[in-house]
């Protein structure tokens, strides 16, 4: 049996797409020939997300695994409200599900592609719902300073979420995305629209930079690659954290960002979403991937996320982590360089 009637999937994808373009607008860049990921009124990847490819694939392949529901509750801590509401001395990171992670560290605290509502896609109907919840609400949150966006797709950037926190943060955005952003009614001087490498000073002790990273953006089918995509690196007083995002392997980009900006002390790394390779390889990095960038960048220590939320392809849901640690022990190294953790769980960092 596979995933959807594809007939009316396609008519589906027609109608949202009609109207999600009706509401779109201009994003505003100027590609620089000198750039070799600026194209010619686009930027440049390796996949630009064909939905006809998508739906080829999906006629392939047989549907992912049931869940066990005692599996998932195997993987759901609890937050430690009293710890994340205090002032972190020592920097700490609390995975509150798929990409959204809270670092925080001498007064300030920050988020990484929040997404706290149910449907990662415009619309709350025909697309399953996350199976595990956010490990934080919105009104849970403590005082956030600045969020950090990697890239337009609606599991990384949910426009409710987005809405509930407003001008209440400073936006960081890859390039083509500010305007999206105004579109929502977010001021101009709240959001930070960054090319890679490109960095922004939040304050005197904290040094926000662009990274970047093999992946693609699109909405609607009438805007792929108009905004960039990326990872970014977070320096707080020395602290060096790096979150990735999306992205496939590339040797050059993560050697270059260890070279640059590392070593870092924290990395969140993507280990989910991969299966199949022949279709996701473009996209996503599989668990053995996920563990030559943490080396590539140079972490002392990684996080993993993007698993365990949304059952966004075919393989198992609870697979990626069990990849993870065998592939870590077949290279000898310590399972808590590349920690699994529960969603609400927090790791302090010393």
């Amino acid at each position: 049996m596979r995933w959807h009637n594809l007939n009316i999937a396609f008519l589906f994808y027609l109608l949202v797409s009609l109207a999600l373009v009706s509401c779109s607008s201009a994003t505003g860049v100027v590609f620089d020939p000198a750039k070799p990921h600026h194209g010619d009124g686009e930027f440049i990847s390796v996949k630009k997300g064909s939905f006809f490819g998508h739906l080829r694939m999906r006629m392939r392949e047989d549907d992912p695994p049931p869940r066990d529901p005692e599996a998932v509750k195997a993987i759901i801590g609890e937050v430690d409200r009293d710890l994340v509401d205090s002032f972190a001395a020592q920097p700490r990171v609390t995975w509150i599900g798929h990409a959204t992670t809270l670092v925080q560290y001498r007064g300030i605290n920050f988020l990484t592609d929040p997404h706290l509502t149910q449907y990662p896609f415009y619309y709350e109907f025909y697309v399953e719902p996350r199976f595990t919840q956010p490990a934080l609400s919105f009104a849970e949150m403590p005082a956030i300073d600045f969020i950090v966006i990697s890239h337009n797709h609606y599991d990384h950037l949910d426009h409710r979420t987005v809405d509930k926190f407003g001008d209440s943060v400073l936006w960081y955005v890859p390039l083509g995305l500010k305007a999206w952003f105004l579109d929502r009614g977010i001021s101009s001087h709240r959001v930070i629209e960054l090319d890679w490498w490109q960095n922004h000073q939040f304050n005197e002790q904290v040094l926000v930079t662009f990274t970047p990273t093999e992946h693609w953006s699109k909405r609607t089918p009438w805007d792929t690659n108009q905004s960039l995509w990326g990872g970014w690196s977070v320096d707080i007083d020395g602290f060096k954290s790096w979150f990735a995002g999306d992205t496939a392997y590339h040797l050059g980009y993560f050697r270059d960002i260890g070279e640059r900006l590392g070593p870092f002390r924290l990395a969140m790394i993507p280990i989910g979403a991969y299966a199949p390779r022949y279709f996701m390889g473009s996209s996503h990095v599989d668990p053995a991937q996920a563990i030559d960038i943490h080396q590539d960048i140079g972490a002392e220590q990684s996080l993993a996320i993007h698993w365990g939320t949304f059952q966004m392809t075919i393989e198992p849901a609870f697979e990626p982590p069990q990849l993870l640690q065998q592939e870590m022990a077949k290279r000898g190294l310590a399972a808590e360089e590349f920690e699994v953790v529960k969603i609400g769980d927090t790791l302090i960092l010393d």
